[in-house]
């Protein structure tokens, strides 16, 4: 019971962090384009993904360009999730979806991301079957993900772009 108390709190705190996080850079008249083009990426991922292997679909996604590079990516870190966070109707699991994002817009600003696909059961509590996870890599290492969030997973496939 007291760890689900906590990452209710957690889960709350970091959903308050994401609107925070959206709506000073929505204020900002020269970032509103950038929030606005997550948004629609983000929205867009299952349409791009259905009937494409994954290697096509993550070839895609790998940017070409080093448009970004001025920003701060920490700060363009916080965006992506906040952005990932807050679009709770995309049928992709925000694990997922924050991956994506996060390697589509922090490669253009200088950080080399790949992203790691992992399985494992799922334990008696969470019901039967299969739980997927996805992550982002830096130098082949977990960038910006909890031990306990990828612990027990086995990486199926990895993609480096």
């Amino acid at each position: 019971m007291q760890a689900r108390l906590t990452n209710g709190w957690r889960r709350a705190a970091l959903g308050l962090d994401a609107v925070l996080t959206a709506a000073g850079c929505w204020l900002a008249p020269r970032q509103r384009p950038l929030v606005t083009e997550m948004w629609r990426l983000s929205r867009s991922f299952p349409d791009r993904y259905t009937g494409s292997p994954l290697p096509d679909f993550l070839a895609s996604l790998t940017p070409n360009r080093a448009d970004l590079a001025p920003m701060d990516s920490e700060q363009l870190r916080r965006l992506v999730d906040a952005v990932a966070r807050l679009d709770r109707r995309s049928p992709f699991g925000l694990c997922l979806r924050r991956s994506l994002l996060r390697y589509y817009y922090l490669r253009p600003a200088g950080v080399p991301l790949g992203i790691n696909f992992a399985v494992r059961f799922r334990q008696p509590h969470e019901g039967k079957g299969v739980a997927g996870h996805a992550w982002n890599t830096l130098d082949g290492q977990p960038w910006h993900e909890r031990e306990e969030d990828y612990r027990g997973f086995t990486v199926i496939y990895e993609w480096r772009g």
